[in-house]
């Protein structure tokens, strides 16, 4: 009989080896061509500071949970979502840049949410003016902005979100 390597494993363990495994992800994808790693000389210019991303916060493994936080989950805070948000989600799947902001806002509510520690529709929801900041941003420095370029904001939004579920108590 063969058993799954993952059946043994109790929920605190697989949590953190996927933990592990998406950081690891993380520094492979921060050494391949991160955002922050001077690339020209033209990368130090001050306008393109707000689109590298800075390392998470030591320790971001170890959070711990704010005793008698009250977690409101993203889904519930549809009534204060901005309307680039709304827009976002009313548009096709196919439309340009779609994913890519997608992982922006994804990156960017989570820091919010994590950085603030309010675990409310407060910290959770996001301003959506900054998204399309950062898409310009990347569309002015590659032309075409493909998944590869948005891929630390999704890998740190995801890191971001295991941390704000256990310093909330609940799902994100």
């Amino acid at each position: 009989m063969v058993t799954s390597h993952r059946a043994t494993l109790k929920p605190v363990q697989f949590s953190v080896a996927i933990f592990a495994c998406v950081l690891g992800c993380t520094v492979l994808l921060a050494k391949a061509d991160p955002p922050t790693a001077q690339q020209s000389p033209a990368a130090n210019d001050s306008e393109d500071d707000f689109l590298r991303i800075l390392p998470l916060p030591k320790g971001i493994e170890k959070i711990e949970p704010i005793v008698g936080s009250v977690n409101i989950r993203f889904k519930d805070c549809a009534a204060v979502w901005p309307n680039g948000y709304r827009a976002y989600l009313a548009e096709s799947v196919a439309a340009e840049g779609h994913a890519n902001r997608g992982d922006i806002y994804g990156w960017l509510r989570a820091k919010q949410a994590f950085e603030s520690k309010d675990c409310s529709c407060t910290g959770k929801v996001a301003n959506w003016a900054p998204v399309e900041a950062i898409y310009a941003g990347l569309r002015n420095k590659y032309g075409t902005v493909l998944l590869k370029h948005t891929a630390v904001y999704e890998d740190q939004a995801r890191i971001f979100h295991y941390a704000v579920e256990r310093l909330c108590g609940g799902l994100f």
